[in-house]
């Protein structure tokens, strides 16, 4: 009996050290990257003929993912890509659009995550702006996965992104039904 007991107190254990990540709600306008990337840096690794252009981009600790993006797409006037990472981050917010709500489930987890696949795109928003949108899938350490739209994240240690932009823009337009920016494929 005192086995059985000493078994659910170690499972009760595990399950707090795991805990839910903490969730607040947020509109389309606060998904706006916050913080800094003072140590991010990228270089240009090919040009193709067709004007695209491959770039390797690399977050150092403590740079926020979401600005560390959005500042090298400003930086390279980049109006269409793809990217797709791989690293660890800790603090990390992701959310979910709840439609019922017209806003997004954000979700924090203030714990030290695997980047087990981060991908996502780039357009111009329909301000006129560079606008980054990323899926992340991260890792626990008790091996379970959490993911969703990167509200925001810390690198540590480091997150290494592969960017590949190409030469004609991707405009995005404001959809009023779900206050959601989607791409219009519609000639520019």
């Amino acid at each position: 009996m005192r086995v059985v007991a000493l078994l659910v107190l170690a499972a009760a254990t595990a399950c707090a050290q795991h805990h839910d990540p903490m969730v607040r709600y947020l509109s389309r306008a606060e998904l706006k990257p916050t913080g800094a990337a003072p140590g991010a840096q990228h270089r240009l690794l090919a040009t193709r003929g067709d004007g695209s252009k491959e770039y390797a981009l690399v977050l150092a600790r403590g740079d926020e993912v979401m600005t560390a993006l959005s500042d090298f797409a400003r930086a390279e006037r980049v109006t269409a890509a793809s990217f797709t990472a791989i690293g660890a981050v800790r603090d990390a917010e992701v959310g979910w659009f709840d439609f019922a709500k017209q806003q997004y489930k954000a979700m924090r987890l203030d714990e030290q995550l695997e980047v087990l696949s981060l991908i996502g795109d780039i357009g111009v928003g329909a301000e006129g702006k560079t606008v980054v949108h990323a899926h992340v899938t991260l890792g626990r350490e008790s091996g379970r996965a959490f993911g969703g739209h990167l509200v925001g994240a810390v690198v540590s240690p480091t997150l290494e992104v592969f960017v590949t932009s190409y030469p004609q823009p991707l405009k995005k337009k404001l959809d009023s039904r779900d206050d959601i920016e989607l791409f219009q494929l519609s000639a520019p």
